[in-house]
């Protein structure tokens, strides 16, 4: 029995609206809720509709919108092996539900799964074989799955290869400085504290070009630790550091498991026979790219 706690769980308990997607992921937003509904109006719909890994239900919320715009009665839940909690409490979800083992009440069989970046988080092997169990004869898969060649995954790797310099310049740079402000003030600095602010400096100089290090929200989170110390407000500085490193910790937990999920997509034709083995039939794997925005994995259809 697995005890450690899903890293997204904290993630989703923060009401995120989906993964990999923030406030300035606009343009991506609206092309994968695009790619939904542009495959929705491609596929035979059969209910009801489950969708794997749903997070905080970000394509159960789509497929509610598809619904009401095209007129047409859908039953579509999510399930998340994660806590999750959902902005919108209307939509039909359950967490702490892993797909592996996940069956409807009354034995009832599911017409559709969906999945955007959640099949490849379980354990596909186990998973695939429950999933064919739980589908309706002529029922379907859409899958969207994440891959080395990838955007997200690319952002990821080296979002995760910067991780331990800078959470080491925290413990060895940051925290020392921070402390001498709060003792020193700004203007008496001990050598060891001005060498520390140097270490730091050549840090951030050396990384300002790395679209990877300005994504990590190292410089403003640092800052505003050392101005709130400089100021002698302790209270602030501490919680802003321990806060900084708790979020940084945890990013770094939860790319593990995507670096981890993208290990299981080893091959197309090797993932083609996963779904095939697990009795899948008419498995197609195709490459998603978005216009301006790149690659963002592969789509996988398949059905019983």
């Amino acid at each position: 029995m697995k005890t450690t706690k899903n890293p997204w769980t904290e993630y989703w308990q923060r009401g995120a609206k989906a993964s990999f997607l923030d406030e300035k992921s606009r343009l991506q937003a609206y092309q994968m809720r695009k790619f939904w509904f542009e495959r929705f109006d491609e596929a035979d719909i059969k209910q009801p509709i489950v969708d794997i890994g749903t997070g905080n239900g970000a394509v159960v919320q789509w497929l509610t919108e598809y619904s009401e715009e095209k007129g047409k009665k859908l039953d579509v839940q999510g399930i998340d092996s994660a806590d999750i909690n959902p902005p919108n409490k209307e939509l039909k979800l359950s967490g702490n539900t892993p797909y592996e083992t996940f069956k409807l009440p009354s034995n009832k069989k599911v017409g559709m799964f969906v999945s955007h970046y959640g099949l490849e988080y379980g354990d596909m092997a186990e998973g695939l074989k429950n999933l064919h169990t739980q589908l309706k004869r002529g029922g379907v898969l859409i899958a969207l799955v994440h891959s080395e060649a990838s955007v997200i995954y690319k952002k990821s790797q080296a979002i995760y290869d910067l991780i331990p310099s800078a959470i080491k310049h925290l413990k060895k740079s940051v925290a020392p400085l921070q402390d001498a402000l709060l003792k020193h003030g700004p203007n008496n600095l001990p050598r060891s504290a001005l060498q520390a602010q140097q270490a730091l400096n050549q840090f951030a100089r050396k990384l300002e070009r790395n679209p990877a290090f300005h994504a990590m929200n190292f410089v403003p989170a640092t800052k505003h630790v050392l101005q709130a110390a400089a100021k002698g407000n302790e209270v602030e500085s501490r919680q802003v550091y321990a806060g900084y490193l708790n979020s940084i910790n945890a990013h770094k937990a939860r790319t593990q498991t995507l670096l981890k999920a993208v290990e299981q997509l080893s091959g197309i034709e090797e993932t083609k026979k996963e779904f095939e083995n697990a009795g899948f039939k008419n498995v197609v794997i195709q490459e998603v790219e978005f216009p301006e925005s790149g690659v963002f994995g592969h789509c996988i259809q398949a059905s019983k």
